[in-house]
């Protein structure tokens, strides 16, 4: 063999080697490479390492093998140890975040019935901060007594999303709408439900005949997805926080203002409708921050105390703030354990706490940290407060031939030291086709007060005296719209005609008196401030009362009411300075309580003395009326044996002077000064008192029995005298 032939084999030998070598020293590449690609996941064949580095949104985007991948100085057939693909780590998803109908207002969602009705919602939507609209999730109630061709459109800023067919035996039925990331107008997402269906081809049929009923289910939900990466603000957190809160206090000793402050979070978190749990120390925070298996955002959390404390829990940094901050609240959007998070930070005075509270929170949308100072609450007319001043949500519905508008009145917005008397309601009411009116009558809390024929071309006006008592810490106002339905065959299609509550609807006010008869009367008296009276064990143990002081501030004061907090030692009795809420064993100071724990066992008994609740084995807590000195408040004794409170999801103090609260709710309220069916009593306590009411019957029957005795021997006395003188 000739050179020349030796070196023409050795030549095409290498040539041939070329293909095998390149994908080698693709291999091989370390740290030589400008932009080196990322390790594939483990799950990833490891034969193909060259894809890692492709987008799957954008398969233009590959390209070829960069020419230096085969420079034979650094090829080697096995890999490094550093390219192990068991190392990577996948990037983090982001969280799913929901608005229902609840959320917004509509507690019972939404109803339809009679073949026909349609109704427009707008749910208020964050712009910005890395979210995104991405589905509406439908829960439905489909129930119709007879066959009928119905169907349900639905309409997401007035482009239809989806058209559904009925069945008529559906319950809970869920749907989810994908909207494509739709975008809000003006933060918010109009949601329209055209609700239609057909029994016969014949128009002129009854419609109440089929006996139909679709219900939207307050459950029905956007879906809002949260980008990871996104930085959301105060506003934006708040606003999209899940149904269960956490309150996470220091694990240190809370001071008063921490207390106070999370008190105050947590009454305007519950007044929305969610439901809140107070936490001691930071290291359950992962935990409580944790997403389900879907990524849904569960739970939120929000950390009351000096941001330096949570500086080490949050995964994001928070804006340097400039400024005295013992003179300054702290607001500020962060991420525990990658979920969405808020802290709240109070030194000297409840000024976060109180933004956190206000209508003004939205101006923070879009703002991840801001400090507050301290604020003002403006003045409020004392004589007279129109719907749109109460934030009353207008009503409207067409009139077929009866509709129900429906307004709920918060009292609680009424300024300090009023209550109403009066109620003047506005309305319009469009005539029908023929130019017969309609019959509006209204009803309060579920009584009625007035009734008239509504006006043809200018406002129907009614002025309603309230009752004393009627009105408690709401007023759900209804007034029903009537209206003659066509008779016979019909010649056109049944028309509604519409009928609006207005907003200049007002309510009367008038001074209160100085006594509080009732829990509702609390609310004016709580409107300029509240003193909280709690035991000192609730600085390291918040979860004992403050789920329960929470849902009583909710209930009794509006959401601006500045709150003071003064721990009480064991053992002493609490001596408010202004109206309070006390939580002890002892009464306040100055006070007559109505209920006694002096006078041993405590027992609710009805008149024939038997028992309904008796105390001795219960294990809620007493709430009741009193005055300390010149203050009204609230007393609170806890009637467990390590001074736990109960804090009920749904609490309701309106009626009553006296209430027995355990862990589903009040369980009994009485008034003391009012009710004849049932009374307190004092099994262990023996005197002529309880004698005679126990033997009141025999009592009475044996004093009228020797009345009547003695009235026959005064008789027959006399009978003997006028006998003896007639006889002389």
């Amino acid at each position: 063999m000739t050179l020349s032939m030796r070196t023409l084999i050795v030549s095409g030998c290498a040539l041939a080697l070329v293909p095998v070598m390149l994908p080698l020293a693709g291999l091989s590449q370390t740290s030589i490479l400008p932009n080196p690609p990322p390790p594939p996941p483990a799950s990833q064949h490891p034969h193909a390492p060259q894809f890692a580095a492709i987008k799957p949104s954008s398969p233009h985007n590959v390209r070829a093998p960069r020419p230096v991948a085969a420079v034979p100085a650094v090829t080697s057939p096995v890999p490094t140890p550093a390219l192990a693909p068991a190392a990577a780590t996948p990037p983090p998803r982001g969280f799913i975040a929901d608005v229902s109908l609840a959320d917004i207002g509509f507690v019972n969602g939404l109803r339809f019935s009679n073949l026909g009705g349609r109704s427009d919602i707008f749910v208020p939507v964050p712009e910005g901060d890395g979210l995104a609209v991405r589905d509406l999730v439908l829960v439905i109630d489909d129930v119709s007594a007879h066959d009928a061709r119905r169907n349900l459109e639905v309409q997401v800023n007035d482009r239809t999303a989806i058209a559904v067919a009925l069945d008529g035996n559906s319950r809970g039925r869920t749907i989810s709408v994908p909207l494509h990331n739709i975008a809000p107008k003006d933060g918010y997402l109009k949601l329209s439900f055209l609700y239609s269906g057909a029994a016969t081809l014949d128009r002129c049929i009854d419609v109440r005949s089929i006996g139909d009923t679709l219900t939207i289910d307050p459950e029905t939900a956007v879906n809002i997805a949260i980008d990871q990466a996104g930085s959301l603000g105060v506003a934006t957190t708040a606003a999209l926080m899940p149904r269960d809160v956490a309150i996470v206090l220091p694990g240190r000793r809370a001071v008063t203002n921490e207390i106070a402050t999370a008190i105050t979070v947590a009454r305007s978190l519950i007044s929305s409708g969610r439901h809140v749990s107070f936490y001691r120390g930071y290291g359950a925070l992962a935990e409580l921050a944790k997403g389900d298996t879907d990524d849904r955002w569960t739970r939120g959390v929000v950390l009351v105390g000096p941001l330096a404390d949570a500086i080490g829990v949050i995964d994001s940094p928070v804006a340097k703030l400039a400024g005295d901050f013992r003179s300054f609240g702290t607001l500020a959007a962060v991420r525990v354990g990658g979920s969405p998070a808020l802290v709240v930070s109070d030194i000297d005075v409840v000024s976060a706490g109180h933004l956190f509270a206000s209508p003004l929170l939205a101006v923070t949308r879009g703002v991840p940290s801001a400090t507050v100072g301290d604020s003002v609450a403006p003045e409020q007319p004392t004589d007279r407060m129109t719907f749109d001043q109460l934030a009353v949500a207008p009503a409207h519905a067409d009139v077929y031939g009866r509709a129900d508008l429906i307004a709920v009145v918060d009292t609680r917005r009424l300024p300090s030291g009023t209550r109403p008397t009066r109620l003047l309601l506005d309305l319009m009411v469009a005539p029908d086709g023929a130019g017969e009116r309609a019959v509006v009558s209204v009803f309060v809390n579920e009584r009625l007060l007035g009734s008239t024929v509504a006006a043809t071309s200018e406002t129907t006006h009614l002025d309603l005296t309230l009752p004393e008592g009627l009105v408690g810490t709401s007023a759900n106002v209804r007034a029903i719209i009537q209206r003659d339905s066509p008779q016979g065959d019909c010649r056109v299609e049944p028309q509604g005609y519409p009928a609006q509550l207005l907003g200049s609807s007002s309510l009367v006010l008038t001074s209160t008196d100085g006594t509080a008869h009732d829990f509702a009367d609390l609310s004016p008296r709580f409107a300029h401030g509240l003193e909280l009276l709690l035991p000192a064990s609730a600085a390291d143990q918040p979860n004992l009362v403050l789920g329960l002081i929470a849902e009583v501030a909710n209930q009794l004061s509006p959401d601006v009411t500045p709150l003071r907090v003064n721990l009480i030692a064991a053992g002493n009795a609490p001596e408010p300075a202004e109206p309070f809420i006390a939580v002890s064993d002892i009464s306040p100071a100055g006070a007559t309580p109505r209920v006694r724990f002096d006078r041993g066992r405590v027992a609710v008994t009805d008149r024939a003395g038997h028992t309904l609740l008796d105390l001795g084995g219960f294990n809620g807590a007493v709430a009741q009326i009193v005055t300390a000195g010149d203050h009204p408040g609230l007393w609170i004794k806890p009637m467990s044996t390590d001074g736990s409170a109960p804090a009920p999801v749904d609490l309701h103090l309106d009626h009553g002077d006296v209430a027995f609260v355990d862990a589903e709710g009040v369980a009994l309220a009485m008034s003391t000064e009012r009710d004849t069916v049932v009374k307190i009593s004092y099994p262990d306590e023996v005197s002529w008192l309880t004698v005679a009411e126990r033997f009141r019957s025999w009592i009475i029957g044996g004093l009228w029995l020797l009345a009547t005795a003695a009235l026959l021997l005064t008789l027959q006395r006399l009978f003997r005298r006028r006998s003896a003188r007639t006889s002389d």
